[in-house]
């Protein structure tokens, strides 16, 4: 009787796994190391610090913060804030802040003098705008006041990575460079100064107090910076009516977002702030409070890439950013004359946001100002632009609301697909056209390896793009479909090119090897012909020398014969004669020790190995260019220049190719001038237009150098075609080949120089069979300078000129009217004579003579 298994325990796991979790949420809590806080102590710590700065926001009035600065007395007492940074003992750089406000009051006048009123402005201003940026010293006479910030006393409670000055991060030390600012500002309503009581009557009746929450991010690039700059997440308020932004960054040593209604110009303005911060941070910190255990992340955190800022906190310097938007020019508005000004921008803005169709005007581009102040480093900033300076040197910030920078996304990779469409079509016509042994050979492999190279790129930056921006997802995935598509044929076409020149690379692996063996001193005296080589004697398991094998003894059958494939333009008879050449060869003795031989073993490469290697490659590119991200802007742009100078090398190989192959059409004129225009395109977009999709600078120089070194290439190849493949390359760089556009002379007759046909020697059997042919119809008959003969593929009249015996050659090789007639007629090695394109056209498909079968030498 079989033994019974017990049966199955369903529930042992459930358990134990309960005992685990009940064993861990029992277990005695170990706290933080030695010397550290645990992180729920440090964010009660911080929330602490929160509850008290935004208890003195709420308790502290209009010019409660008036620092001493230059413009006051003396005798007059200055007032600062219980706050970090913002007290006197942190001796943070606010003797400039009057400076900093009388500054942003000219760009705000500058911006209403001669651009309508300051209610044209958009009132969503989520967009992106750059612009050039220049350090302001105006108002400082010599250098800065030497200052002493020390972090211990401004926040005592931090562990910082670093304390020097020296080290902070941000630290703007160039006069000049440039700047980006990506607005997001919420969808709430704004807060009114007293939306439920009477207005205050110090207060105008018409007043602008709509104050709402905004966020952005700044990037600074200066020749300090690395990448495309310092990047800094500020808050702030905006407010649309007087399109008017004030902006800050907050950290553990300045609290700049609970400080940031004292740095308003005006009361009005500090109204309406500090009753919004206050009802904004109030539900910001009652958030933090309770999820004390789950979040410790700081919402206000000025690091974009480390939102909790608190593992390893790093000083840096901070920023107060004013920012003021100019109106807008509604002139040419056909709406204009029919609704008000703000009745027409909340219908250019309705449509944006939720597109219906609506008939409205071109949306107008966003444009900005705007100063800089950093309260503990001590700079300032401003965008270059009038009136300090010229148009020609900046006008301020310029960019284009979000809905409008998406739709020029998406219209721009649509364009790219369709360019990617035409690479697509002309490499379809090219590998139609290369589709025999003979056309495949003339193509260079590296030439197409580096156009699918790009378009991989392409591809996995794309695909990556569709992935992360799903407002993109639609374009960025027809784009990226393109290049897959692109990637495809050009790998179904690399792998003909590969596989067709294979017999190429063996041919050459065993020249090589020929030239190493030739090179290398004997190690011991070949064998003499005819005798057996020593062989070592045999011993069996009973211990009895036994003769080995002779050489007369039959060698054992030979294995089954390998199959034999021909290419379809090689000599079939040669190819088998050189096979039962091989095969009657006397064999080798099976020994261990063979002779050292020049032959190549049988190649195993495939174009698996090439495709790893193409992968491989591809993949350092990848990584290198993601890495050349956080370069230095000039490095990073070197490498760009690189990079693309390398890739519009795309048509050397092919030259190369030429030159080896002694081939004058490789390629199709139409893939080669349609392939290097489209590939241009995309570059010509980034070069030369200012307001691209990437925000790259641009650089006309630099696209003019790559456009010409591209047409320089092609007009190589036009050389090689017109005067030959090697036309202006010492003879010593490559062996000489078969010219099949010579030179026809009379002189030539006793050394075989005229071809089968032309020939008119008395008594020669070649006269006999002209004459012969002259009988039957088919002329060959001496005109001046030139004979005719029949084309025996077409069957049709060939006039070929020859030059008459004792007429020198010299002028007829350097002569362009001569040269383009002996491109109308071909030689063969074997002195036949064919039109050039009867015979072009056969070699396409096979190197043979029509008439004699010989092997020919490529085209």
């Amino acid at each position: 009787m079989p033994v019974q298994q017990p049966p199955p325990q369903e529930y042992a796991r459930v358990v134990l796994i309960i005992i685990l979790l009940f064993f861990l949420y029992t277990s005695p809590d170990q706290g933080a190391p030695a010397g550290f806080q645990s992180p729920h102590d440090y964010a009660a710590e911080r929330i602490d610090r929160f509850r008290h700065a935004l208890d003195v926001l709420n308790r502290t009035k209009w010019q409660d913060f008036s620092p001493q600065t230059a413009d006051k007395s003396r005798f007059e007492a200055a007032r600062y804030l219980n706050l970090t940074g913002f007290r006197e003992a942190d001796d943070y750089a606010w003797e400039r802040v009057d400076a900093f406000k009388k500054r942003s009051q000219e760009f705000t006048e500058e911006a209403t003098r001669n651009n309508g009123a300051v209610s044209d402005v958009y009132q969503n201003v989520t967009g992106i705008v750059q612009g050039k940026w220049a350090r302001n010293t105006a108002d400082l006479n010599g250098d800065p006041r030497p200052r002493t910030l020390n972090l211990t006393e401004t926040s005592p409670v931090i562990d910082w990575a670093f304390r020097d000055v020296e080290y902070w991060t941000r630290n703007i030390t160039g006069t000049e460079g440039k700047m980006m600012l990506r607005l997001e500002e919420s969808d709430t309503g704004g807060v009114d100064v007293y939306p439920d009581t009477p207005k205050d009557p110090k207060l105008p009746i018409d007043s602008k107090n709509v104050a709402r929450e905004i966020a952005a991010t700044l990037t600074i690039q200066d020749e300090s910076s690395t990448g495309d700059g310092w990047d800094m997440r500020v808050h702030g308020v905006h407010w649309p009516k007087q399109g008017v932004m004030l902006l800050t960054t907050t950290s553990e040593k300045f609290s700049g977002i609970f400080g940031l209604p004292h740095l308003t110009l005006n009361l009005e303005q500090f109204m309406s702030s500090q009753r919004l911060l206050n009802k904004t941070l109030e539900r910001e910190v009652e958030s933090l409070e309770k999820s004390i255990w789950i979040d410790l992340s700081n919402p206000w955190s000025s690091s974009p890439d480390s939102p909790g800022d608190a593992t390893m906190p790093v000083p840096h310097c901070e920023y107060v950013v004013y920012v003021q938007v100019y109106p807008m020019d509604l002139s040419t508005t056909s709406l204009k004359a029919q609704l008000d000004p703000p009745s027409v921008i909340n219908a250019i803005e309705q449509e944006l946001r939720f597109p219906n169709g609506a008939p409205i005007p071109v949306a107008p581009s966003l444009k900005m100002s705007t100063v800089i102040f950093s309260p503990d480093c001590g700079f300032m900033l401003e965008s270059k632009g009038p009136p300090s300076f010229v148009p020609a040197d900046g006008t301020h910030l310029n960019g284009k609301k979000h809905e409008m920078f998406l739709h020029d996304i998406q219209k721009w990779l649509h364009a790219f697909a369709f360019v990617v469409l035409g690479q697509i079509l002309l490499l379809k016509v090219q590998s139609k056209e290369a589709s025999t042994p003979s056309t495949v050979g003339r193509v260079s492999l590296y030439t197409i390896a580096m156009m699918l190279m790009a378009d991989a790129l392409l591809f996995s930056s794309l695909s990556l793009l569709s992935a992360t921006a799903p407002n993109l997802f639609p374009s960025a995935l027809l784009t990226s479909f393109s290049a897959l598509m692109s990637v495809a044929l050009g790998v179904r076409f690399i792998s003909a090119v590969y596989s067709v020149q294979e017999p190429e690379r063996r041919e050459a692996l065993r020249a090589q090897l020929a030239a190493e063996a030739a090179s290398r001193p004997a190690s011991r005296p070949a064998p003499t012909p005819g005798t057996a080589p020593a062989v070592a004697p045999i011993i069996t398991a009973a211990g009895v020398e036994t003769t080995p094998q002779s050489a007369a003894t039959p060698a054992p059958a030979r294995p089954a014969e390998e199959p034999i494939i021909i290419p379809s333009d090689q000599d079939l008879d040669a190819e088998i004669a050189e096979r039962m050449t091989a095969a009657t060869a006397v064999p080798l003795l099976p020994t261990t020790n063979r002779p050292a031989t020049t032959q190549p073993p049988r190649s195993t490469s495939s174009f698996g190995a090439a495709y790893i290697k193409f992968v491989l490659t591809l993949t350092f590119l990848l990584f290198l260019s993601l890495s050349a991200i956080s370069w230095s802007v000039p490095f990073r742009t070197g490498y760009v220049h690189i990079l693309s100078f390398t890739y519009f090398s795309f048509w050397l190989p092919q030259i190369r190719r030429n030159v080896i192959r002694n081939c004058r059409k490789g390629l199709l004129w139409k893939f080669i001038v349609g392939q290097s225009v489209l590939r241009l395109l995309p570059f010509a977009y980034f070069y030369l237009k200012e307001d691209n999709i990437l925000f790259a600078e641009t650089d006309w120089k630099a696209f003019c150098v790559l456009a010409g070194w591209v047409w320089i290439q092609i007009l190589v190849l036009v050389g090689q075609e017109i005067l030959g493949p090697r036309w202006a390359l010492p003879k010593s760089w490559y062996e000489e080949g078969w010219d099949y556009h010579p030179i026809l002379s009379e002189d030539n007759v006793e050394s075989g120089g005229l071809p089968i046909g032309l020939v008119r020697a008395p008594g020669s059997p070649t006269i006999e069979r002209v004459r012969t042919s002259e009988d039957m119809g088919s002329k060959s008959k001496k005109e001046g300078n030139t004979r005719s003969v029949d084309c025996a593929i077409c069957m049709q009249l060939l006039e070929v000129p020859v030059v008459p015996a004792g007429v020198s050659t010299s002028g007829a090789a350097g002569s362009v009217v001569e040269m383009l007639a002996r491109r109308q007629y071909m030689v063969t090695p074997c002195k036949h004579i064919f039109h050039s394109a009867c015979l072009e056209g056969w070699m396409r498909f096979r190197l043979q003579c029509p008439i004699c079968r010989e092997a020919l030498p490529p085209l």
